[in-house]
């Protein structure tokens, strides 16, 4: 008689032809949102799904952060923890983790706004050199792999290798349960992966009033020690073109509503000049809430890759 119990606790051995294993790493996407079996239906279903993700303002759970592409990926995975007893056997106590040291082309200013990431647990999507894209399931909910990230560099470039404008970072995998045994993959290599676009914040912020016309300047935060980046030049004017709304009221979130009668774009201050309705703005106190477009908004009127942050600033 055969007692096992291998019928119901492993399973076979058999394998399916052109199964996928994970290539050389080409991007991670930092998602700590969730895609629904709906979105997934096909592939190019679940492409859109995450160019649209990636569109999201910073705020949304959904938003997917994509990191510039590998140029050199370390494997820096924890060894396993081994036993042994004393006349020789030997087993596996405890699995390592798997971690891997990447190195990528990143400017300070870039760099700076990476670290805010720094040893935050996140959950991130692998798109390797195959097209392939990687993550993991919880029921039928297709999500990341929890990690670490942390980036470090800008160091002084020695002129000894290519170290100039070289960031590393690394990733540390919480899961292997995630990561091992349930890994997800969807051959996505026919999609244009740069379509799952970064977005770089441009901060509005109030430079003078005349009654109720304001002027906003939108600048991107940078390192430049003279200026912030100015995008009124190139997209002032299809900015302006679009709808803003404003809330007033006292405290650090006015939420009385100002209606905004018009923006239109100033070029000789290199501004907006947003108009606020005259009978409200006179009722109005303490601070004001410019509330901007999304950048779903700003990419469909061709303003490409930026969300407009929010200003709020005292009623002068």
């Amino acid at each position: 008689m055969s007692l096992s119990l291998c019928t119901t606790s492993v399973a076979n051995t058999g394998e399916i032809s052109c199964d996928k294993s994970r290539g050389v790493l080409k991007k991670i996407l930092i998602f700590n949102g969730s895609v629904a079996a709906a979105d997934y239906t096909d592939e190019e279903e679940l492409f859109d799904t995450l160019v649209e993700y990636s569109k999201l303002s910073k705020s949304e759970g959904n938003k997917i952060f994509p990191i510039n592409e590998a140029q050199d990926i370390q494997d820096s995975s924890e060894a396993n923890t081994e036993g042994t007893l004393g006349l020789g056997f030997k087993a596996t106590l405890r699995e390592g983790r798997p971690a891997y040291t990447v190195k990528m082309f990143a400017g300070a200013d870039l760099l700076k706004r990476l670290r805010t990431w720094n040893n935050k647990t996140v959950r991130i999507l692998e798109w390797d050199a195959n097209g392939v894209l990687w993550g993991t399931k919880s029921g039928t909910t297709f999500k990341g792999f929890q990690a670490k990230l942390f980036f470090t560099g800008n160091k002084l470039a020695t002129g000894q290798n290519v170290e100039e404008g070289i960031v590393t970072f690394t990733i540390s995998i919480l899961s292997t349960s995630e990561y091992f045994d349930n890994p997800y993959w969807a051959g996505l290599g026919e999609f244009n992966i740069e379509d799952i676009a970064p977005l770089v914040d441009v901060n509005l912020a109030y430079v003078s009033a005349a009654s109720n016309v304001h002027q906003i300047s939108m600048k991107v935060p940078s390192s430049n020690l003279i200026q912030d980046y100015d995008i009124f030049d190139e997209s002032g004017t299809a900015i302006a073109a679009l709808t803003f709304t404003a809330k007033s009221g006292t405290g650090s979130n006015p939420t009385t509503a100002l209606a905004v009668s018009s923006v239109a774009a100033n070029s000789t201050l290199d501004t907006l000049a947003v108009t606020y309705e005259s009978v409200a703005y006179t009722a109005a106190v303490g601070n004001i809430r410019l509330i901007p477009p999304t950048p779903a908004v700003l990419d469909a009127a061709d303003v490409t890759n930026v969300e407009l942050i929010e200003v709020i600033y005292a009623k002068p």
